[in-house]
């Protein structure tokens, strides 16, 4: 129940970026977005586009780059954005790895710490795929076959 505490420990940010000041309905918002977010990501029927749900990570990047570090959102509910997020790697069409994820109330990762460490971990995840010579799917699941995992 992390999002939950991250909602409580920001509701400032909440109040400030979304105006929303009731932190129980900030929860039911939180869990019924992270519900259907799951659904999308979950769904094995071949005609899935996860390519329509993962956006670069970088609003102004304009084309594909190597690894690109991605976010998905969910859908949001009523009045307001989502403010849930997915981080992940892309390989290639609708293939991506998950780093993390978190509960973004601010413009920018960089202004909180939880949001903060999380784009550090995608950083590093994409480092050691590049470092290990893994740029496509299929490196990565040799990289997977040595580890063993």
């Amino acid at each position: 129940m992390m999002g939950i505490a991250i909602i409580a420990n920001n509701k400032e940010d909440l109040a400030d970026y979304f105006k929303i000041t009731d932190l129980n309905q900030a929860i039911y918002y939180t869990m019924s977005d992270a519900a259907e977010l799951e659904c999308l990501i979950l769904d094995v029927n071949p005609d899935v586009d996860l390519d329509l749900i993962f956006r670069p990570l970088e609003n102004h990047r304009a084309s594909e780059m190597l690894l690109g570090k991605e976010k998905a959102k969910g859908k949001g509910v009523r009045r307001h954005a989502s403010w849930l997020r997915l981080y992940a790697i892309r390989f290639q069409k609708n293939a991506y790895l998950i780093t993390g994820g978190a509960i973004k109330l601010t413009g920018t990762m960089q202004e909180r710490e939880h949001t903060l460490e999380e784009l550090r971990r995608l950083e590093m995840v994409r480092n050691m795929l590049i470092g290990e010579g893994v740029t496509d799917l299929d490196g990565f699941s040799d990289l997977v076959e040595t580890m063993q995992i």
